[in-house]
């Protein structure tokens, strides 16, 4: 018990411990019903691969699942790759700056374990929550805000995110409106032949909603 105290507290599997306690904590606040995962594992989820996050997860197969529970199971895996190779290895380097080295060394090697672990956990998962959320994405998100990540004025078109119940989603965009990196916007409408939402600027949207 000492030394699994020990390593859990010690670098470099203490940064993973921190991590993981605080999805722990997330999860116990949902519990209470502080926090609504409600719709967080749509599968009609549109990640586009040319966006960052989007094109990690769709490569590793981590799409249609809730990013809280993608994140929790990166965390875990994280944590015990980082918590055996210290408990095998970290002795024989020491407590010094040796240690400090071998932390630095096994912190992206954990990390890159935990993503491979979370890929393969996620796959038999994703069907119950296609099952669990049966309508369409589309018509549970129009009037939601979002943060435009790139716009092309000339085509009308780009990309947004939108926060939803702990869902992070990437969607593709359409608008009239000169948009620009960071603008804050509101999905109005699903344009099905383009895959895209028709958005207007939040002021627009507030300016009509008013009237």
């Amino acid at each position: 018990m000492e030394a699994f105290i020990a390593v859990t507290f010690s670098f470099p599997t203490v940064l993973f411990t921190v991590l993981l306690a605080v999805a722990v904590i997330y999860w116990l606040i949902s519990l209470v019903g502080l926090v609504d995962l409600d719709g967080g594992g749509d599968a009609d989820l549109d990640l586009d691969a040319s966006s960052d996050m989007g094109g990690l997860m769709v490569t590793l197969g981590l799409q249609g699942v809730p990013l809280p529970l993608v994140l929790t199971l990166l965390f875990l895996g994280a944590w015990l790759t980082a918590y055996f190779a210290d408990l095998m290895l970290g002795s024989l380097f020491g407590t010094g700056w040796g240690h400090i080295l071998f932390g630095l060394v096994v912190i992206p090697l954990a990390l890159v374990a935990g993503l491979l672990a979370t890929a393969v956990l996620v796959r038999p998962l994703r069907p119950l929550f296609r099952r669990a959320y049966k309508r369409p994405l589309e018509k549970q998100i129009i009037g939601a805000a979002c943060v435009v990540l790139s716009f092309n004025a000339n085509k009308g078109q780009g990309r947004a995110e939108v926060h939803r119940d702990g869902a992070h989603l990437i969607l593709k965009i359409r608008s009239d409106a000169s948009l620009a990196r960071r603008d804050r916007a509101v999905l109005v409408e699903y344009l099905p032949e383009h895959q895209a939402y028709w958005v207007v600027t939040e002021a627009e949207f507030l300016a009509g909603s008013s009237g």
